[in-house]
């Protein structure tokens, strides 16, 4: 990225801030909302109870995932570009051919964790908490359908052009009141089954709004310019694309959580409470680049079949620029603050820091990788973000197995640390070999570099010396001021006037959420 950019570039650079402003704005309030229930479960319940939630709930995403069959990255994939070919009518039989496994596999898989679940409890956390696992997966196990169904509608609405229903339904609605829901079972006094019914009921009334958004857009949608494409040939476009993404969603879902699982199983409840607490810092800085993510992929995905690639390269390098702008200074003030932050779970979290201290400075790799997964995903290499996510939990889940009972948690952290090494350093070299794209440029070395010498001089002091904690936290608010400024004296190296003229052109001029068949690039929330 350079100083100036094509008009066409910036017209990109525009759409991508207008999403992602939005998206960023949802990840912040669903940050904020998974944080919060994090501090009621490990606050209000016990470290067992806690611990065993937190399994529970992450053997459910685990399913889940599998139910979804990677058609949320299909559909996110396959909509924009029907749609910029003018196949208006075939995006309502992609929903169909995408919807009906995920339903008929989502129910097979209820059953058999409903059934399953009073046999699998004692080897998830031991038999002195099998009964409250039990509890907790039959109920999951009930609302499992649903939730696989609303993750495919919220993705097939990013498919067709809108984030509202990501920022609206699920970032504000659903996390929302999944926190809220928690904490009114805690000032009752509820048991497992209406805590893991608190954790996930507001899946079965995001999927009531979610599908009805659904439903009234497609309605509207006017017929597309080309005649619809036969089931058969249809079918198998989407699913040649989309089988690999199947195993590769699993892969990904399970190597964001398979460590609770597996601190669960191989330590304690109790430690499985303290690691998700304390990874839950990263999942909040990570919502930040996913968000960017949602906003880039549909975008990417109709650059890509436009045979666009300059411009594709040029969204690419700006969204890691941006990512790299938001985050790092993010994970460094995590890294340096991680025994004061794990205080708000409560006593004796404040041993796991050093899980946060070790995931915050792997991130800062991660982010300045930028989407490249995305980027993989969209440009139709389908099969290498499989094979690079498999590779990554084989590491992560043979690692695990093998520090946890020597190292406790620390070695979960070691475990997905290497993982999430792994995880970004493979797709990074693939896309520069075939695509002839990388996400670093000098921009983004500059803020980097910024970024560390703000925050990087408060956590060695923060870390190293006993100072009193508001001397700390002034050096770090002084830290703070330093880089915006230095950022706003960079704003137009860093592409940040596009954001500037979004915001303009939204509250100047302000438009009717585009027709359906206008091009996912147009209808921006």
């Amino acid at each position: 990225m350079t100083s100036t950019a094509t008009s066409e570039d910036q017209g990109h650079l525009e759409k991508l801030a207008r999403r992602g402003t939005a998206s960023v704005a949802g990840a912040g309030f669903s940050a904020l909302s998974g944080v919060l229930l994090v501090v009621i479960v490990t606050n209000g319940f016990s470290q067992d109870t806690a611990g065993t939630l937190f399994a529970a709930t992450a053997a459910f995403l685990i399913i889940e995932s599998i139910a979804l069959l990677g058609t949320d990255t299909g559909l996110v994939k396959w909509l924009p570009t029907q749609l910029a070919d003018g196949r208006t009518d075939d995006v309502r039989r992609t929903l169909v051919i995408a919807a009906v496994p995920v339903l008929a596999l989502s129910l097979g898989a209820g059953v058999l964790l409903f059934a399953a679940a009073p046999s699998l409890a004692p080897h998830m956390v031991g038999n002195g908490n099998a009964s409250t696992m039990s509890t907790m997966l039959r109920v999951l196990a009930v609302i499992l359908p649903a939730a696989a169904l609303y993750d495919l509608t919220v993705a097939a609405s990013r498919g067709l052009g809108s984030m509202r229903p990501t920022v609206l339904i699920d970032n504000l609605g659903r996390l929302g009141v999944q926190a809220l829901a928690v904490l009114a079972v805690f000032l009752a006094g509820g048991g497992p089954f209406l805590l893991a019914l608190a954790w996930c009921l507001p899946y079965v009334g995001g999927l009531v709004a979610a599908g009805w958004w659904m439903h009234v857009r497609i309605r509207d949608a006017p017929s597309g310019s080309e005649p619809p494409t036969p089931w058969i040939p249809l079918t198998r476009e989407f699913w040649s694309y989309t089988s690999p993404r199947a195993i590769a969603r699993v892969t990904q879902t399970a190597l964001k959580r398979s460590d609770v699982v597996l601190v669960a199983a191989l330590a304690s409840p109790a430690e499985a409470a303290l690691y998700a607490a304390a990874t839950r810092f990263i999942v909040l800085g990570q919502l930040f680049v996913q968000s960017v993510q949602q906003a880039l992929a549909p975008h990417l995905s109709s650059l890509f079949a436009r045979d666009e690639k300059h411009h594709a390269t040029s969204v690419f390098q700006t969204a890691t620029l941006w990512s790299v702008i938001a985050s790092w200074p993010f994970f460094l003030i995590l890294a340096g603050f991680s025994p004061l932050l794990m205080g708000v779970f409560g006593h004796g979290y404040s041993v796991a820091s050093d899980v946060v201290l070790i995931l915050s400075l792997t991130m800062l790799l991660a982010t300045a990788c930028g989407p490249i997964d995305s980027v993989l995903l969209m440009a139709g290499r389908s099969w290498l973000s499989l094979g690079n996510s498999s590779v990554a939990l084989a590491v992560n889940v043979g690692m695990n197995i093998v520090l946890i009972p020597m190292l406790g948690i620390r070695g979960a952290a070691i475990s997905w640390a290497v993982a999430i090494v792994v995880r970004n350093v493979l797709p990074l070299l693939q896309v520069h070999q075939q695509l002839d794209m990388w996400p670093v440029t000098r921009p983004a070395v500059l803020v980097s570099l910024l970024a560390v010498a703000c925050f990087g001089l408060v956590d060695v002091l923060a870390l190293s010396l006993d100072l009193p904690t508001v001397v700390e936290i002034a050096a770090l608010g002084l830290s703070v001021l330093v880089y915006l400024y230095v950022l706003r004296s960079w704003h137009h190296i860093l592409g940040l006037g596009a954001f500037r003229s979004a915001l303009r052109r939204r509250s100047g001029s302000p438009r009717p959420a585009a027709p359906l068949g206008s091009g996912p690039a147009s209808s921006a929330p």
